[in-house]
């Protein structure tokens, strides 16, 4: 797959990665939050807690499978970025988790809470 070809499928996942949580009464509040550092696809509020979200899309069931693409380097890069967010707009201490949206061969899966910061991070 090419690179543009990429960026749309990727772009087409989060929009239905977006709906979907959506329906699950999740509020999106931003997209697309890049730092340096890292990325976050989507940032939503599920009541009181920021949830930091990443999206893999994959067209088919392939190796590396989309949750197998979450390496150990990836996620620290969104718990950064998380960190960030959360420093740049002064909502330390409040409650965050980081959740996944795996769409492949068009089937949608959320695992909420999918990883944990580390006690190496604070805000």
């Amino acid at each position: 797959m090419d690179h543009t070809s990429a960026i749309v499928l990727g772009n087409w996942g989060e929009e239905q990665a977006a709906c979907y949580l959506q329906q699950q009464n999740l509020q999106i509040i931003g997209r697309h939050y890049r730092q340096k550092w890292g990325e976050i696809d989507l940032i939503c509020r599920d009541r009181e807690t920021w949830v930091f979200v990443e999206v893999k899309t994959r067209t088919s069931l392939a190796e590396p499978s989309a949750i197998d693409s979450i390496t150990p380097r990836k996620r620290q890069r969104i718990i950064r970025a998380a960190m960030s967010y959360m420093k740049w707009k002064r909502l330390e201490g409040q409650v965050l988790r980081f959740d996944l949206v795996l769409i492949e061969a068009g089937r949608i899966e959320w695992i909420p809470d999918a990883f944990e910061s580390s006690a190496d991070y604070t805000y």
